[in-house]
């Protein structure tokens, strides 16, 4: 008991918490087997409770509760991994893939006038995406010509947008892990 109060008042005097002087002189009557007076030991009271809390009895934690801690933190851990790691994983993959499927239309497209003079007709296939002005209703692709688009100009235009998409996001990345790197000295 008088081991933990010393240590109470160790705390207090290193958070700077009470009348430091005071608090030296209950630590060296303490640490001298002194019997501390009623006003001291009220004093120390209320300090521990209003800055400590209760003292509570402190003991050595068993192997089998180090045990199921660590097993506790491993799992936290992977659920944070999943969440963290799997998720965009998931998502990056999934824009890769519709990034190359446009690119491949695209780039068969402006390749088109010297290899290839009719695309869509070359293998439906092939190159999926030149079918879309059979699903597309009349009226919308009326719309897309009275702009001068066709659906090989459209699949380039996304493709375009989404190569900046991947610029972007490459640099957004880039700067995080710049940040995560960078360490100021205080």
């Amino acid at each position: 008991m008088v081991d933990e109060l010393i240590e109470s008042v160790i705390r207090l005097i290193d958070s700077k918490k009470g009348d430091v002087g005071r608090l030296n002189y209950i630590l060296s009557a303490l640490q001298d087997g002194k019997t501390l007076y009623a006003s001291d030991r009220k004093y120390l009271d209320s300090m521990i409770s209003t800055y400590l809390g209760p003292i509570k009895k402190r003991r050595d934690p068993t192997v089998e509760e180090l045990k199921t801690e660590l097993t506790r933190v491993k799992q936290r851990l992977e659920k944070y991994e999943k969440r963290g790691y799997k998720k965009p994983i998931g998502r990056k993959a999934v824009f890769f893939f519709v990034t190359f499927f446009f690119g491949w239309h695209a780039i068969v497209t402006l390749l088109s006038k010297q290899l290839l003079h009719d695309v869509q007709n070359f293998n439906q296939y092939l190159f999926p995406l030149y079918m879309i002005d059979k699903v597309i209703p009349v009226q919308y692709v009326g719309i897309m010509h009275q702009f001068g688009l066709s659906i090989e100009k459209m699949v380039t235009i996304v493709w375009g947008a989404m190569i900046v998409t991947w610029i972007i996001l490459g640099f957004v990345y880039l700067i995080k892990f710049i940040r995560s790197r960078y360490n100021p000295v205080h």
